[in-house]
């Protein structure tokens, strides 16, 4: 009786150790078969991108190659065309009426409504996900220092653009540091987003293998100042640019107040643009600059088919809001003119159609849920998108 008693001993511990060791082996595999996210932001991106038909003669072959393996919404807009509100908006999952968020500030966590909301990264790291971020997904300073291990398990670099001895642009004094265009610096790997895309490049290739992953990557560009080396504004030649459609009396059957949207910005209107000669310089230097960003992205994406994981990874591609380039006499955003507003938004990846293009009305609010959603994660009763 003990030999048999030693002997059912014996195989009910190897049954419960297979059974242990078969269960892990399951919930590794349902952890490796969660989707990736690969998470990147673009700043002031209008239509200008091949695929959205802004511009005849933009190049961006990155951001087209990518419309094609998924689905490009063409009439999505920001809920606030202004960097910190349209970028608080879409990571708490609330629109600014709800966040009371207007601004450049307040933070996510300097208000009432969103102090202790659980954000979209933060829901991510908290489910057991592996979360990197880099570059300006945030708007920059709205994050607190003590907040930040909550957010992103690693925050990575966030370089601001490199500035030339003196501003290019001839525009009237005082004005933004920001407002400036030109060829700068000669290097493109001295560009900031350069650095931006080879963290995110580095953190694809880093990130560990028994979790998924939610790579976020913030592009600077085309956000002024507008700089890019050399060769990028040689893809525009001056002679040969084609500027955009404007009409100098656009404004003249809207009511007064609508003029002055925009006015506490520092981007010089249409008339100081034409006055000093600068409206043909920014126009290239904004071409230059979204197809060099273009070329960034396209360095990530490479290092994400370079891991072995892209099969697996959902990319999101948004871009905070729009800009101006002399339509309805400003340049710019802040305005509630769809060239304000609408903005570039593409999925791709497992459970996306691909080559698909949806010109129903869709918002950057809709992003939370959807990766949720996509995720396979519980919904939300908090949030305000689709």
């Amino acid at each position: 009786m003990k030999t048999t008693a030693s002997f059912l001993q014996s195989l009910l511990r190897q049954t419960l150790a297979a059974a242990c060791v078969g269960l892990a082996s399951a919930c590794l595999a349902a952890t490796a078969a969660r989707p990736n996210i690969l998470f990147i932001a673009i700043d002031d991106q209008n239509d200008w991108i091949g695929c959205m038909g802004g511009h005849p003669q933009v190049k961006t072959p990155n951001i087209d190659a990518l419309a094609r393996r998924g689905t490009l919404f063409l009439n999505a807009h920001t809920q606030s065309p202004l960097c910190n509100p349209s970028r608080s908006s879409l990571l708490t999952g609330l629109r600014p009426s709800t966040t009371g968020i207007y601004g450049l500030v307040p933070g996510i966590r300097d208000v009432e409504a969103t102090r202790n909301h659980v954000t979209l990264p933060q829901t991510f790291t908290a489910d057991g996900y592996h979360t990197y971020t880099c570059g300006k997904i945030y708007h920059d300073g709205s994050i607190k220092p003590k907040d930040r291990p909550a957010e992103f398990n690693t925050w990575g670099p966030a370089p601001g653009m490199p500035r030339p001895p003196k501003p290019f642009a001839n525009l009237p004094e005082p004005r933004h540091p920001a407002m400036d265009w030109g060829p700068f610096p000669e290097r493109d790997e001295d560009n900031a987003d350069y650095k931006i895309a080879t963290a995110a490049a580095e953190a694809l290739q880093a990130a560990p293998k028994d979790k998924p992953f939610f790579v976020a990557c913030g592009f600077r560009l085309p956000h002024v100042p507008c700089y890019a080396p050399q060769k990028w504004f040689d893809l525009y030649p001056d002679d040969k640019l084609i500027m955009p459609p404007v009409l100098d009396n656009d404004r003249d059957d809207t009511p007064r107040f609508s003029w002055y949207l925009h006015w506490k910005l520092p981007e010089p209107r249409l008339k100081t643009l034409r006055e000093r000669n600068e409206w043909r310089p920014l126009v290239r230097a904004y071409l230059a600059s979204v197809s060099f960003m273009d070329a960034q992205l396209g360095r990530v994406l490479q290092a994400l088919e370079a891991s072995g994981r892209a099969d697996n990874t959902i990319v999101v591609l948004w871009g905070d809001h729009g800009w101006h380039l002399g339509e309805k006499l400003i340049s710019g955003k802040n305005s509630l003119w769809d060239r304000s507003t609408r903005v570039p938004f593409i999925f791709a990846g497992p459970g996306v159609a691909k080559g698909a293009k949806c010109n129903q009305p869709a918002e950057l609010l809709d992003i939370f849920p959807t990766l949720l959603e996509l995720a396979a994660m519980p919904k939300r009763s908090d949030l305000e998108g689709h």
